[in-house]
């Protein structure tokens, strides 16, 4: 689980730090990757390198939200649903956490290779060629 810290500005004008919550079962990390024509991991990285911003914008897009819940205090729970998903999207800190993403390629591996489940992580890191981005603490 991803613990993300994002700051933005609510719709008050005020700056607000809040903490939100990502993770992927090895089966939804497995569905994105098989549904993923080339595997998901290795569409990013392709897209990222190739510039194509339409394509990097939907992907990121889609594993932000597929991996984005809520964390039930009491039940120690992690609740995820479409409806969390889309109130989540309409947010400023969603546009916010997007936006870094998108612009930080460093930032964006980290978060990504994150989500994925750690005893699959390296067979993604090897089928994508990419170098592995040591993790910081959110």
């Amino acid at each position: 689980m991803i613990k993300k810290a994002v700051t933005f500005t609510n719709y008050d004008g005020e700056k607000v730090t809040k903490t939100f919550h990502f993770h992927l079962s090895k089966f939804e990390w497995l569905e994105l990757q098989t549904f993923t024509k080339g595997g998901f991991v290795e569409n990013l990285q392709h897209s990222l390198e190739d510039g194509n911003n339409k394509k990097t914008i939907d992907l990121l897009k889609k594993i932000i939200l597929r991996a984005y819940g809520e964390r039930d205090e009491e039940t120690q729970e992690f609740v995820k649903s479409d409806d969390l998903a889309i109130k989540f999207s309409k947010t400023e800190a969603f546009s916010e956490l997007f936006y870094e993403l998108a612009f930080d390629e460093a930032k964006s591996k980290e978060f990504f290779l994150g989500l994925i489940p750690e005893d699959v992580r390296d067979e993604a890191i090897k089928a994508a060629n990419m170098a592995p981005v040591p993790s910081t603490p959110n």
